[in-house]
């Protein structure tokens, strides 16, 4: 990453955005009890056929050239009032902003280690923004068409945003009703002010309107403390709205990684285990760069993408992990993978398209007979729920039904919920698909049988997660049992894949 110096430096108004995951939902007549069997399949052989392997030779790779990634901190409904960041080497910081190309450049200095970030924003409105990419533009207007319009540029983009709101919970509320990809997002323009940490006098102003400054910390190697945790790289700090901001972390795509690997999967698991979890965590950051745009970042650091908290708890182990897989990615045919990964399957692995509406030959499901070696919490489990319970569960993820007097499950062909259709005490039908259907209904997977009991209903299963893509239970099991590599557990989970 270039650190480059500058005079002047002027940035267009942006504001970071909320997160809203829409609703699944259709009603239709009561389908045919055939659907309610659930999915037989074979006990696979622990033996992995490895002439099955695809040879990634043939194809040409693709260079992603991803250096530097940007993950928020503190961002949206977590947007903080104040940021406090200290050079743990005690040394002063270098003040300027991030280029388009994502490298430093530099506006001043200050000696002070310790610095309190906050801003001044003279009011703005509130507007639903379209989550790109998620939805056709076509259809997102028909459902805000008696919502006026205008148009921003945001993040060097002409983009249209809908409605007037005075506060971001009106914005919130209205995305919710319509049941649309959208954030709130703010118009607001000031300013981001750097105080000193001991003494809160002011060090640096950015330009009126610019809405974001950052920082880079001197001294080779050095590392920030931002509440409980250590991170590397540089911050930045954006207007989130008129009394918060929000906080980015740019930093190296192989440090990124290494505060991931120890908050996904634990250091003192076996080596090749880490090793494929490392190659998962760089994949996922590489398919998903630019993810939160809207935002100006890639990726959270909370489990709406990866857990990721810098270097408190990464060690030797888990920092060789991501070194000896260094730039390797999932791919396939070239292309790095669309990876996801759970703690555990329950004994069977479930086609994306089943989950995240993703079709990729990569993604399908399998019986996975590794877990079974192992013993791990919520590898068996039972809930109950009555049905008013039910009933109202779903009426809080937003469902339109009054009661619930049966459910019929949906079953894959290896044996997961895919659907689950609810029947009211009239009579009407309702079904949710994917992973609303069980994650409303608070399941810990999606792999379990349904059994009646007056006005319960009995949940009984197997498993941690979406179970699409890799078992992180399975993965232990697969090196610490069956001796197989990180290569091996990847070639495993992710079908006709290989690394590169």
């Amino acid at each position: 990453m270039k650190i480059n110096k500058i005079k002047k430096y002027t940035l267009c108004s942006f504001a970071a955005l909320a997160i809203l995951h829409p609703f699944s939902v259709s009603y239709a007549e009561r389908a045919d009890e055939g659907f309610c069997v659930r999915g037989t399949s074979s006990a696979y052989s622990t033996e992995i056929d490895k002439n099955s392997y695809v040879d990634g030779s043939k194809y040409e790779n693709i260079d992603y050239g991803i250096e530097t990634m940007r993950i928020g901190l503190s961002y949206g409904d977590g947007a903080a009032e104040e940021a406090e960041l200290e050079n743990a080497s005690g040394l002063g910081f270098l003040i300027g902003f991030y280029d388009e190309n994502r490298n430093f450049n530099e506006l001043a200095q200050t000696s002070s280690s310790k610095l309190l970030a906050q801003i001044k924003c003279d009011g703005g409105t509130w507007h639903i923004l379209p989550e790109k990419d998620f939805v056709p533009e076509v259809e997102f207007q028909e459902s805000v068409s008696e919502l006026s319009s205008s148009e921003y540029e945001i993040e060097g983009e002409k983009r249209e945003v809908y409605g007037d709101f005075s506060t971001r919970a009106e914005a919130r509320k209205l995305i919710k009703e319509l049941k649309i990809s959208g954030f709130p997002w703010y118009d607001g323009k000031g300013s981001v002010l750097l105080l000193d940490g001991e003494s809160e006098k002011l060090i640096y102003e950015s330009e009126y309107g610019s809405n974001r400054l950052a920082v880079f910390p001197m001294g080779e190697g050095s590392q920030c403390a931002y509440k409980d945790n250590r991170y590397r790289g540089g911050f930045e700090f954006r207007i989130h709205d008129e009394s918060h901001l929000n906080l980015i972390n740019y930093v190296g795509l192989e440090e990124y990684i290494k505060g991931v690997i120890p908050y996904e999967m634990s250091y003192s698991w076996p080596f090749e285990a880490l090793k494929a979890q490392a190659v998962c965590a760089r994949t996922y950051a590489v398919y998903n760069q630019d993810r939160f745009k809207e935002y100006g970042f890639d990726l959270t650091a909370d489990t709406y993408s990866q857990v990721y908290r810098g270097t408190l708890e990464a060690n030797e182990t888990s920092d060789r992990a991501v070194d000896e897989t260094a730039g390797e990615l999932v791919r396939y045919e070239g292309q790095a993978c669309e990876i996801y990964y759970c703690s555990s399957n329950g004994g069977a692995t479930e086609d994306g398209v089943n989950v995240f509406d993703t079709s990729a030959p990569y993604l399908s499901g399998k019986t996975d007979p590794f877990e079974a070696a192992l013993d791990f919490p919520l590898k068996d489990w039972e809930l109950k729920r009555s049905t008013d319970k039910i009933a109202l569960m779903l009426q809080e993820w937003g469902y339109d039904i009054d009661s619930v007097a049966e459910l019929f499950p949906e079953y894959s062909g290896t044996g997961n919920v895919i659907a689950i259709n609810f029947v009211d005490d009239d009579g009407n039908y309702l079904e949710v698909r994917g992973r609303s259907c069980y994650n409303a209904l608070g399941l810990h997977s999606c792999r379990f049988t349904i059994e009646r009991d007056e006005d319960d209903f009995i949940f009984t299963g197997t498993g941690w997660g979406h179970n699409c893509g890799m078992s992180q239970w399975g993965a232990n099991a697969m090196a610490s049992v069956y001796g197989y590599n990180y290569q091996d557990i990847l070639r495993f989970y992710f079908s006709g894949a290989y690394v590169a």
